[in-house]
């Protein structure tokens, strides 16, 4: 309850909000003339000059009208109208900085100005600039399996959130965001929530996945006449780059689990361990899991992991490139140890360790992941490095 009022208490400090931004644009130039007038209408030329690469004459003919007052000549409205004329808008007044009367006329300085106010709607929450983007998409031809498959969607869709790695984009509510778009742009709405369209994200990566096997079997047991289910079921999955559609991941899962019963939690049971291997395969791949904290001698994630679970740590040492193509390929690993995960949150794991010294950095793989008696083996192109900072380049 703590944990969760002190982040209620945090997201109250980002709540949306538009934010209203002024910037100036502006240029100077200097002009002569026998008059006053004249001397002005060149200093604003030679500034738009300035600005436009020496484009506009100094003989440029500024219109006035102007009239005399007790101070001199008020020319200021008319020449912001010329200038406005003249820039097409980019620049819409002056100032004069000084002015100076010479036996010959005027020398005068100016800066023309142009005052840029824009609105911009902010998120709640955390912004997403820091995370890569990722779009879900089930692709089994099947109509019967696609069932399934929306199911399993939904269930990839919250590990990937649950990692905190990725911006999960929805591309299956389109109706629902239409029928919100439409109350915005009605004449009941505050002028600026406008501003919340045209915000869309447009992701980094695309996640197909299609069951291309499913089969259940049913086996009655000779001692005890009870029977049960044994389910095995074939996914292939692949990650595109969107800019350039390449294929940057792919791996296929074959995964042979057993149902007690043919009850609705026991399908969502296994629905979860499928989803959970896909999503975990991936984040492995892209996000190799890394020790964030070691205290007293506990280990610490910055995400949810599943309790049980085992992992071997490795520290990374020097940097190996392809013989061939001269890239990075990755760094040399030692293992540091073993760890079991102990307790969990929805942000925070903690793990102990089994054996070995595990220390802050250290990536950790699932051990033994492809000899867990499920037939599933993990990422067979994971395309990535290391970086000597600790980041990960995708290569991607």
């Amino acid at each position: 309850m703590r944990v969760l009022f002190i982040l209620l208490t945090f997201l109250a400090f980002l709540d949306a909000k538009v934010v209203t931004t002024s910037t100036t644009k502006q240029t100077q130039g200097e002009g002569y003339g026998s008059t006053y007038e004249q001397a002005i209408g060149k200093a604003l030329a030679d500034a738009i000059s300035r600005m436009y690469g020496g484009t506009l004459s100094q003989s440029t003919n500024f219109k006035t009208h102007s009239k005399k007052d007790k101070n001199g000549q008020n020319l200021e409205k008319t020449y912001n109208g010329e200038i406005r004329r003249v820039t097409k808008g980019n620049f819409d007044s002056y100032e004069v900085i000084s002015k100076t009367q010479t036996d010959n006329g005027f020398n005068v300085k100016v800066i023309i100005k142009k005052t840029t106010t824009t609105k911009k709607y902010q998120t709640p929450g955390l912004s997403a600039d820091n995370r890569r983007s990722i779009v879900v998409f089930d692709s089994t031809p099947d109509p019967i399996k696609r069932g399934i498959g929306a199911s399993l969607q939904q269930k990839i869709i919250s590990d990937l959130l649950q990692s905190r790695k990725f911006n999960v984009l929805d591309r299956d509510s389109n109706g629902y965001y239409e029928m919100e778009k439409a109350i915005i742009k009605s004449s009941d709405t505050a002028s600026d929530e406008i501003y919340k369209l045209k915000n869309v994200l447009a992701t980094d990566y695309i996640l197909l996945f299609s069951i291309s096997g499913l089969d259940g079997k049913q086996k009655t047991s000779n001692l005890t006449g009870k029977t049960k289910t044994e389910v095995e079921v074939v996914i292939d999955y692949r990650v595109l780059l969107f800019a350039t559609r390449q294929i940057k991941f792919s791996n296929t899962l074959s995964m042979k689990v057993n149902l007690k019963d043919n009850s609705l939690s026991a399908n969502e049971s296994v629905l979860k361990q499928i989803a959970n291997r896909i999503s975990g395969d991936i984040l492995n791949a892209i996000y190799p899991l890394k020790v964030a904290s070691v205290e007293n001698n506990e280990v610490v994630f910055s995400q949810s992991l599943n309790q049980g679970d085992t992992y071997e740590c490795f520290s990374l040492g020097k940097v190996i490139k392809d013989a061939y193509t001269k890239e990075n390929t990755a760094r040399v690993e030692t293992k540091t140890g073993n760890i079991e995960i102990t307790r969990t949150s929805p942000k925070l794991s903690y793990a102990k360790i089994i054996e070995g010294s595990v220390k802050v950095g250290d990536i950790c793989r699932p051990l033994n992941s492809g000899n867990n008696g499920n037939g599933y083996t993990i990422g067979r192109d994971a395309n990535y490095k290391i970086e000597q900072g600790g980041g990960v380049n995708l290569g991607f």
